[in-house]
C-alpha cells in the first residue's frame, strides 16, 4: 500500500465522508468504494478491510498532529501551545473532521484493536505536546512542578471535548465562544 498515490488519499477522504455521516458499523465497503470512484477489489489492495482503513485514518491524523506540532515557531511556549490546541480544535487533522473524530472516540470504546491504536496514538501525540510543556518549563515560562502525564492528559480531554463540541455546533469557535480559554491555560500551567 503506497501512501502517496491518488487512490489511496481518495479511499481515505471517501472513508472519512462515509464514517463521519453513518458511523463506522453501518458504512460498507462497497460504499466507501464507491465514494472514491474505485471498484471494491481495487480497495482491498489499499486496505484489507474496515478497520485496516480506520486505523491508517488514526494514523494519518497522528502524522498530520506530529507535524503541527514540530514546526518551526519563534514565539513564547504558551504561544506556541496554545497555536497548536487550537489548531486541533479547530482543525482536527488530515484527513479527520470534527464528526470522524468523536465516531474514531467512539469506536475505540467498542472496538479492542482499534482501541490499542488509538491509545498509542494517543500517547504519541501527547508526548509532543509534553515535548512543548517540558521546554517551556526548562525555559522557566511555565511552571516547574506540572507532572506532564497528568497536564497532558487534562488538555487532551479538553481538546476531544471542544472537538465534539465543534462537531455538534460547526459555529463554534474558540476565540468568539471561549475567549476565556487562553486565560485558563494559562493558570493550569503558569
Amino acid at each position: 500500500m503506497s501512501k502517496d498515490t491518488e487512490t489511496y488519499h481518495k479511499l481515505l477522504t471517501a472513508a472519512v465522508a462515509c464514517f463521519a455521516e453513518k458511523g463506522f458499523s453501518a458504512t460498507s465497503v462497497r460504499e466507501i468504494a464507491t465514494r472514491a470512484g474505485i471498484s471494491q477489489g481495487a480497495m482491498y489492495t489499499y486496505f484489507k478491510s474496515k478497520d485496516e482503513l480506520i486505523r491508517q485514518i488514526v494514523l494519518e491524523e497522528q502524522q498530520s498532529a506530529l507535524t503541527s506540532q514540530t514546526e518551526p515557531y519563534s514565539g513564547s511556549h504558551f504561544q506556541r501551545l496554545s497555536k497548536v490546541i487550537s489548531s486541533c480544535i479547530s482543525n482536527v487533522g488530515y484527513p479527520v473532521t470534527h464528526h470522524l473524530w468523536v465516531e474514531i472516540i467512539a469506536e475505540s470504546a467498542r472496538n479492542p484493536e482499534l482501541r490499542d491504536v488509538f491509545i498509542s496514538s494517543d500517547k504519541i501525540m501527547r508526548q509532543g505536546i509534553a515535548d512543548i510543556i517540558e521546554n517551556g518549563i526548562k525555559a522557566g515560562e511555565f511552571r516547574q512542578d506540572l507532572r506532564l502525564e497528568e497536564t497532558t492528559i487534562i488538555l487532551f480531554a479538553l481538546i476531544d471535548g471542544l472537538i465534539s463540541r465543534k462537531a455538534i455546533n460547526p459555529a463554534f469557535s474558540l476565540a468568539s465562544d471561549l475567549p476565556i480559554f487562553p486565560e485558563l491555560l494559562r493558570k493550569m500551567l503558569m
